[in-house]
């Protein structure tokens, strides 16, 4: 037993190889080098502590300077004639100038192409927003004048103004046709009190018929020659009336024709001063009369039918009386 145990001591002992001082020496050196690392860490660790803890510091106290002289500070304008947007690929998509002699201020939108499209701004003391097409020409421009009044225009391909639609200062309603030669020829109207008209106009700006709503809500046809003189007339009178007028190259009435409220027809011939000097006219029950007036409005002669179907004819002085009478 001894013996075994021996053995086996020996055997363990010559297992166990002998230690390198050389080794040993240099384990001891990592450690140390090691160590020394670790407590580089440790301190860079603290370090950045510090560092955060002053720049928050160093943050509030900007913050609090700032607040406590708020009061006393503003942030002045940024000023420039022209400011650009660009898309991705450097196109100028959007700008805002200063043009003209009066700076007139415009934001301008453009298209992939470099076009200026659609353009806000102000020209003349009025805005505006102009839309045009593709070969730089306007096609819609809403506008409101200095006065408040508003103004929508639509323009041809070739840039003419063919349309204006706008409200006036005083209530009323207009709605222009115009044609390419920038003349207008149509429009249509509703004055502040609410009566519209309709009118047509020659290449030289004459209005030549004009339909609509006259005086006291009554409704008329005008027809006008190239003077402006109404040369026809069809209107209502307040009583029902339907009358026909047509007129001389002065513009005075010389012919009526006409419905009374009771039912008579009549046309009546007048001079140029205006005043009747024959009438023909038939009753409601269909008798006919013609009548002849002097230059003060009074009757001298009348040529009339009975309702039996008579004939009678009267004839009378200045003075009213009958000269002669049949039957």
């Amino acid at each position: 037993m001894a013996l075994a145990a021996l053995l086996a001591v020996r055997a363990g002992a010559q297992a166990e190889p002998a230690v390198d001082p050389a080794l040993q020496a240099a384990r001891a050196s990592a450690d140390r080098t090691n160590a020394v690392f670790m407590d580089m860490v440790e301190q860079q660790r603290r370090l950045e502590q510090r560092s955060q803890l002053l720049l928050v510091a160093a943050l509030a106290a900007l913050a609090l300077a700032g607040y406590a002289a708020y009061g006393r500070w503003r942030p002045g304008a940024l000023k420039a004639s022209r400011f650009v947007l660009q898309g991705r690929q450097g196109k100028t998509r959007a700008a805002l100038r200063v043009a003209g002699a009066r700076d007139e201020a415009l934001l301008e939108f453009m298209d992939e192409y470099g076009r200026a499209v659609a353009t806000v701004g102000i020209a003349e003391a009025a805005a505006f927003l102009e839309l045009r097409d593709q070969h730089d020409r306007p096609r819609v421009r809403l506008a409101l004048s200095p006065d408040g009044s508003p103004m929508l225009e639509l323009y041809d391909a070739e840039g003419r103004n063919r349309a204006g639609l706008g409200l006036t200062e005083d209530g009323g309603v207009g709605l222009g046709l115009y044609d390419i030669q920038k003349q207008v020829r149509a429009g249509l109207g509703l004055g502040e009190g609410g009566a519209a008209t309709l009118n047509f106009l020659d290449a030289a700006g004459q209005c030549r018929l004009r339909v609509g709503m006259g005086p006291k809500e009554l409704p008329e046809v005008r027809l006008n020659d190239a003077q402006g003189h109404v040369r026809g007339l069809l209107r209502m009178r307040p009583d029902g009336m339907v009358l026909i007028e047509l007129g001389d190259g002065e513009g005075a009435v010389r012919t009526m024709v006409g419905v009374l409220e009771e039912g008579s027809s009549i046309v009546g011939l007048m001079d140029a001063e205006q005043r009747f000097r024959a009438g023909l006219g038939v009753s409601p029950d269909g008798r006919p009369r013609l009548e002849l007036f002097d230059a003060k409005g009074e009757p001298h002669a009348s040529f009339y039918l009975e309702g039996d179907g008579g004939a009678g004819l009267k004839l009378l002085s200045a003075k009213g009386e009958i000269l002669f009478k049949s039957p």
